[in-house]
């Protein structure tokens, strides 16, 4: 039987409402100077290894030119590097530089800190069956945007949570 539309349209404020609060409440004086969205280019770059803009940029479903100026900004902060594809001289593989994995490592040691304080008053229980509504939610909502399974790797998926 079909979710009503009072109780989809319920949860959608309820999910636009929570992505505020995570903005506002996640913030990181590290990542504050980045361009929003920054932090998932990083976090992808992490987990997929040297990659083109372009596959970067259809992973995280941004146009292209979005996809650039994070390049440009993250570059100039020395987060990631760009050298020439050996497989195609025209284009560049973007890669994760040492001084960006460590800036991943504090924002996500700031996040995970400020949740758990945030979270001091649910139970692990809680928070576990928080974290499996809203894993089942994202893999539904991935299967209808994109072909293959709708599960991704745990261990990926929690990373960029973490971000």
């Amino acid at each position: 039987m079909p979710v009503s539309s009072d109780t989809t349209q319920n949860l959608l404020g309820e999910l636009f409402l929570i992505s505020r609060a995570l903005r506002s409440t996640l913030a990181h004086s590290d990542a504050g100077q980045l361009l929003p969205g920054g932090l998932g280019v990083l976090s992808t770059l992490e987990t997929a290894g040297p990659c083109r803009q372009v596959g970067l940029a259809a992973d995280l479903h941004i146009t292209p030119s979005a996809m650039s100026r994070h390049i440009t900004e993250l570059a100039a902060a020395g987060y990631i590097s760009r050298e020439a594809d050996p497989s195609d001289g025209r284009a560049s593989l973007v890669q994760l530089t040492p001084e960006g994995q460590d800036l991943l490592h504090r924002v996500r040691a700031f996040h995970t800190q400020h949740l758990q304080e945030t979270l001091g008053d649910w139970t692990e229980d809680d928070v576990e069956q928080a974290y499996q509504v809203v894993r089942r939610l994202r893999n539904s909502l991935n299967s209808r945007d994109r072909c293959g399974t709708a599960d991704e790797n745990p261990q990926v998926s929690k990373e960029r949570a973490d971000v």
